[in-house]
């Protein structure tokens, strides 16, 4: 049977309690994903995570709620249809009219994730938000729970339907926000859950009486149109941290928004103040003339991503780039080519672009991710920005700036890749737990192939005490450098200002005029220059002293190679070891030895100078664990008077079975989870764009899982065996992960150059065997709802707490070890439910 016979077959056979879990299901991932964006924008993506994370544990308290229905249901002897059935609906209503009282109600508590430092009642707000996102997902979990374990011996049909609702919410997200901002985008998640309820609440077959039908459907109706009707004359606004960067701009003098704009990929501010001067690291000796001229604010997601700035197509008024560091390669350029190109990586507001064109470049590729920004430039402030994108000259490309160069057939005098993320975002740590193929040894590798002969590659990141982003570049450039074949102390370059640092690499040896020129040029702005080929050791630490210079010493020590790196790399403070795109966690600089530094320092410092992205994770992991045990426990204990005494004769084989259950369940939660992360993260490169590949990921994974759950429904009417086929999928499973994580990168690399429609093709096509991640599952569950149906709300309850501490666990994984042992650990995960599932085929529970 094709594909589309198999989708139309299975739409065409859905019911009305069916539709309603299609819906439910929907509707729980697309909440999921506004939640992450609207606390990007409000707090930080590492507190977003935390708290999203400890929220889903509604699906693990499900699992008690289900066991105590289950208990009085036995004991009360009442109707499955008519007591399951009508909590079905009760839950699906009360997410409705849970989800968006729960986001309103959370943009009004006063949490601040800066002052958890030094303020105990934030903690208490921090418990605020947990309470308040559980309910919604408590509400959903409990409804789908109930779908699937009420009718345990159509669970595999109705897991298809779990996992296509779910894929169908995820791309809705994407789709949701493409066209509106997340405050409007939650009018969509609400149209949803209460098209679910509403179908719930009608379906005949849930309600014993036929009054209380009407009556509930009648009531439920109602709350939800007295919410909506409350949400949409007065929505709630996405509550921002007064330590945001929009927050300071929005506190200058005669400050306001002019613009916004809203996609996926964030939101994007233009802010107008007369105090508004962008120009990082400029030199404390800048003559009066370079002065920045009239700049608006941009800002992505609350935070600062640069300036535009006003250009009337006069480079002689840009005389302030030239005192910045960042014009650092341009003055390495002893003979300019007359056709100089350049390559800005991150263009942003353009001010790498107004740098290329003051010193003559004839062609300038712009890379830029968000549309909405050079779209902002070309619209509304084309006049203001002198056209700056519709020059002739300028090339504006909407790419990822990685996947973009490593396609490219193209060479350039001068690639920049300059402050591509603000400094709060830098020094808070954000990006610790998040993948970062830009500054990977590999990436670095693609730069420097793609440079013309003289060329230079210059990376400029923010200035940290102690330095670790400035370390971690120049170790990652000599890992490149080695590999390519090349000698690395003739090629590099680092100078440091006041607030920046930049890295400068070639292919061929810088040459003595050169050196001769970024001297003069460093001396005459007082930036020191950490290090140059054959420099001495009086001539760094002169200008911005340090107590320690680690840049020097850092440097030396990364060059002489062997045991004297090695030994730097272990002594360090921070992890400044290379990134890979096997680990590419460019910005995880945590390591244990620093935890009594950071305690010592903990009143003392100000958040955002300590590396808490990493602990924060580690946090998360805990409390999930914690809470996880807690919430598998209490079903158990729910679930206790059945069964038999410690002496019975049966109460062995009962402990071996609730033994396999807990382990099947867990293997199958942090089996599934694992895979998903792990292939996010690989095909956010290939296809170079996050959020293309969150949606191709998620909502292929759980769409090709459906399918895989409706195929073994087929399966079982043909008489085969349900632990058989299930144990068969999670070899599938095992094997295909045991693939990929030695191959996958290595054959989609070449693949790059293709274009997206055929690489998110190649992508889904990567997904279609996991399709045998949707057996197990229900099988198994479809099965023990025949021997032992009293540990159903367990099984579920197992299965909902792995999944969520699988998230912090396999990014904590894939920081230690590297995503192919994500993949490994996921397959080792399925041989163990496999092979659980093999012992059940003589006896199941």
């Amino acid at each position: 049977m094709s594909v589309y016979n198999q989708i139309r077959r299975i739409l065409l056979d859905i019911r009305c309690r069916e539709a309603a879990l299609v819906l439910v299901s929907a509707s729980v991932l697309f909440y999921q994903v506004i939640l992450v964006r609207a606390f990007s924008i409000g707090q930080w993506h590492h507190f977003a995570y935390m708290v999203i994370s400890i929220a889903l544990l509604g699906f693990g308290a499900s699992g008690t709620l289900l066991a105590a229905l289950e208990r009085r249901r036995t004991n009360a002897a009442m109707s499955l249809q008519g007591s399951q059935g009508g909590w079905f609906a009760i839950s699906a209503t009360a997410f409705a009219v849970a989800l968006p009282i729960s986001f309103w109600l959370t943009q009004r508590v006063p949490f601040d994730a800066f002052l958890i430092v030094w303020e105990a009642r934030q903690v208490l707000y921090l418990g605020c938000y947990y309470l308040l996102l559980s309910v919604p997902f408590f509400a959903a979990a409990t409804a789908i729970g109930l779908a699937l374990t009420s009718e345990s011996e159509k669970c595999p049909r109705l897991y298809a339907y779990n996992m296509v609702g779910s894929g169908a919410g995820a791309l809705l997200a994407v789709v949701a926000l493409s066209i509106a901002r997340v405050e409007w985008a939650l009018v969509g998640v609400m149209g949803l859950a209460q098209g679910a309820a509403v179908v719930a609440l009608l379906d005949k077959k849930l309600f014993v009486a036929r009054g209380s039908r009407w009556l509930f459907a009648a009531a439920g109706v109602g709350i939800m149109a007295i919410v909506t009707l409350a949400y949409v004359f007065r929505p709630p606004s996405v509550r921002l941290s007064q330590y945001k960067g929009l927050s300071y701009a929005l506190n200058l003098p005669h400050a306001q928004v002019v613009a916004e704009r809203s996609s996926p990929l964030g939101r994007v501010d233009v802010v107008v103040s007369p105090a508004i001067r962008e120009a990082p690291g400029l030199s404390l000796v800048a003559p009066t003339d370079a002065v920045p001229p009239w700049q608006l604010g941009l800002y992505v997601d609350a935070e600062s991503a640069g300036a535009i700035t006003a250009f009337n197509g006069d480079t002689s008024t840009l005389n302030y780039l030239d005192w910045m560091i960042t014009a650092a390669p341009y003055f390495a350029l002893q003979d300019v080519p007359r056709d100089l190109r350049v390559c800005v990586l991150g263009a942003g507001g353009g001010a790498g672009v107004l740098l290329a064109l003051r010193h003559a470049a004839r062609q300038v590729d712009a890379i830029e991710l968000d549309p909405n920004v050079p779209q902002l430039l070309r619209g509304e402030f084309r006049d203001f920005a002198g056209g700056l994108y519709d020059r002739p000259e300028i090339r504006v490309h909407r790419a990822e700036a990685r996947a973009f160069v490593q396609a490219a057939h193209e060479t350039w005098d001068v690639i920049d890749l300059s402050l591509v993320d603000s400094f709060a975002a830098s020094a808070v740590g954000v990006g610790a737990v998040n993948e970062n193929y830009l500054y990977t040894r590999e990436a670095f590798e693609a730069f420097v192939s793609h440079l013309r002969p003289g060329g230079v590659l210059a990376v400029t990141r923010w200035a940290r005490m102690p330095p670790r982003d400035e370390l971690k570049l120049f170790a990652t450039a000599v890992a490149a450098l080695e590999r390519m074949g090349l000698n690395p102390t003739e090629r590099l370059v680092l100078i440091r200002s006041w607030a920046v640092a930049t890295l400068l690499v070639k292919k061929e040896p810088f040459r003595t005029p050169e050196l001769s020129a970024l001297r003069r040029w460093t001396e005459e702005r007082l930036f020191d220059a950490s290090y140059f080929p054959g420099i001495a050791a009086d001539q760094h630490n002169r200008f911005n002293v340090l107590e320690h210079d680690y840049y020097f010493e850092a440097a030396s020590a990364f060059l002489a190679g062997g045991q004297r790196r090695e030994q730097f790399f272990r002594d360090y403070a921070f992890n400044v070891r290379p990134a890979t795109d096997d680990r590419p966690y460019f910005f995880h600089f945590y390591r244990w030895r620093a935890l009594p530094l950071m305690f010592r320092t903990f009143r003392q410092s100000w958040i955002p100078f300590s590396e808490w992205g990493y602990l924060i994770l580690v946090a998360t992991l805990a409390q999930a664990t914690l809470l996880g045990i807690l919430l598998i426990v209490s079903p158990l204990a729910l679930l206790h008077r059945r069964i038999p005494p410690v002496d019975s004769p049966v109460s062995r084989p009962c402990s071996r079975g609730r033994l396999r259950v807990l382990l099947y369940f867990l293997a199958l939660g942090l089996g599934y989870l694992f895979v998903e992360m792990a292939l996010i993260q690989r095909l956010v490169f290939f296809l170079a764009n996050p959020i293309y590949a969150v949606a191709v990921v998620l909502a292929g994974l759980l769409f090709v899982s459906g399918l895989g759950s409706e195929f073994a429904a087929r399966q079982l009417r043909k008489g085969i065996s349900a632990t058989r086929l299930a144990c068969l999928a999670a070899i599938v499973v095992a094997v295909t992960g045991t693939v990929y994580a030695f191959g996958l990168h290595t054959i989609l690399m070449p693949l790059l150059s293709w274009p997206l429609s055929a690489r998110m093709a190649l992508a889904f096509a990567v997904i279609l065997p996991f399709a045998a991640m949707g057996m197990p599952f229900p099988l198994v569950l479809r099965q023990l709802g025949q021997t032992r149906a009293d540990l159903l709300p367990w099984a579920w309850a197992i299965n909902g707490c792995a999944s969520v501490v699988a998230g912090p666990l396999a990014t904590l994984l894939a920081l230690a070890a590297g995503l192919p042992i994500v993949l490994l650990v996921a397959s080792a995960c399925y041989a163990v439910a496999a092979l659980l599932a093999r012992t059940w085929q003589k006896g199941f529970v």
